[in-house]
């Protein structure tokens, strides 16, 4: 019997088994399930394939595989001073429009004084050599005026030349109190949806872990504070469990979690793991 060319729109059982890599048993299990329509010819005992649905299928298993392999290869850590330049670079894709920009040579030197006065202030993922994932977390005195006044000004913590100095970044020591600020939690824009949500849940969680884990080295801290301008940050900030409050500026809004008082889960398990390092939390 002559071979039976398939219709434009349908596969052979041989190309689908080279497309998708798999056992005849297993695109019959496919086909049981109806992820791929099976037609057979009127006196044929084989069928074809519908291309759609193999091809379909075909993007969802590389997908799959693609995050698997992504997941598996990326690293939570603090940046060091080499890191600058990637830092820098993932922030000038993240905020575009940041205003009062300085240029790279500035950024590195002021970041790299602040690293080595505090070296975990910023957090990255990394995949293989590659930043994907940033969370900046700068730490002040309380009631720092400093902080205050920088905060109200139109300059980018991030990307700006803002008026702070290495003098103004407080140490995580035993017994220190201080407030915390996030500049940022931010995954690489060109990843695909999936692994960015992926990897932004891995970011935020372990950014609140190295929160968290403070607590357990004695370090006191009053409060966190953080702005959001877009909704998706806005709506990140309130599902973490900051509360917002009055902000001069119109452009943006001024969050904060009280890390003594709050319920939030990160505050609970901050003050839980304070607790066991029996520091005085009166605030002074």
């Amino acid at each position: 019997m002559p071979r039976y060319q398939p219709p434009k729109e349908y596969y052979t059982a041989t190309q689908v088994k080279q497309i998708l890599n798999i056992s005849g048993a297993m695109i019959a299990n496919y086909v049981d399930k109806g992820r791929i329509k099976h037609v057979v010819p009127p006196g044929r005992k084989h069928g074809f394939y519908l291309k759609a649905d193999v091809d379909k299928l075909a993007n969802e298993l590389q997908a799959f595989f693609d995050l698997e392999e992504e997941t598996e290869e990326t690293v939570f850590t603090t940046a060091t001073a080499k890191d600058l330049s990637a830092c820098i670079a993932l922030n000038r894709e993240l905020f575009s429009d940041a205003h009062n920009s300085a240029d790279d040579k500035t950024l590195i030197k002021k970041w790299a004084t602040w690293l080595k006065k505090n070296p975990e202030i910023i957090y990255i993922l990394k995949r293989e050599k590659e930043v994907i994932g940033i969370a900046t977390v700068l730490p002040f005195m309380p009631n720092s005026e400093r902080f205050e006044h920088a905060l109200l000004e139109d300059v980018s913590f991030l990307l700006g030349d803002v008026n702070l100095s290495t003098d103004d970044i407080e140490m995580y020591t035993h017994g220190n109190r201080v407030q915390l600020y996030i500049a940022e939690i931010g995954i690489k824009q060109s990843l695909s949806r999936d692994i960015k949500r992926r990897e932004g849940a891995t970011l935020i969680s372990k950014c609140m872990q190295a929160i968290v884990d403070l607590g357990k080295r004695g370090v006191i801290i009053d409060r966190v504070t953080s702005v959001g301008a877009s909704k998706s940050g806005i709506k990140l900030l309130q599902h973490i469990g900051f509360s917002q409050v009055k902000f001069p500026r119109q452009d943006t809004k001024l969050f904060v979690l009280d890390m003594q008082e709050s319920g939030a889960r990160t505050a609970e398990a901050y003050r839980e793991a304070l607790k066991e390092q029996r520091v005085p939390t009166i605030k002074k």
